[in-house]
């Protein structure tokens, strides 16, 4: 009798262990009157392009998954392109994100973001982009 409690245990312990733990991460794009394209966070793309006001979809990057090359936890800045007035400026965020196992993370592009352009080597916040005067 307890040969037959004990398998069912045994299945659902070896079933919740073989579920894989995911995290997911997209972009939400704050901008007035820019386009947000290209985004990427550490090498994964999260969408080809996000509207003003809009969020991109949902990528899910599994724990043991190496499609990606993430090792979760992994801290990563946002790279993108912003696409205002017609001219496309190359980003990447000052800050990084921080995404872990089993998290779900949304990353605000906004106004007030911190960013650089790595031809310029210099950092400036979006809303100077916006001005167009990067300084």
């Amino acid at each position: 009798m307890k040969q037959y409690i004990a398998i069912p245990i045994l299945a659902i312990f070896a079933l919740s262990s073989c579920v894989e733990k995911e995290s997911k991460i997209r972009v939400q794009n704050m901008l007035p009157k820019a386009l947000v394209k290209n985004v990427e966070w550490g090498g994964i793309p999260i969408s080809s392009q996000i509207l003003p006001g809009q969020t991109s979809g949902t990528i899910i990057v599994y724990e043991d998954e190496p499609y990606y090359d993430i090792k979760l936890p992994a801290s990563k800045p946002v790279k993108f392109y912003i696409s205002l007035n017609g001219d496309l400026v190359y980003l990447q965020t000052k800050a990084s994100f921080q995404l872990n196992e089993d998290d779900d993370l949304t990353i605000v592009i906004a106004d007030t973001t911190q960013v650089f352009n790595p031809l310029l080597e210099k950092s400036f916040s979006i809303r100077n982009l916006l001005k167009n005067e990067p300084k």
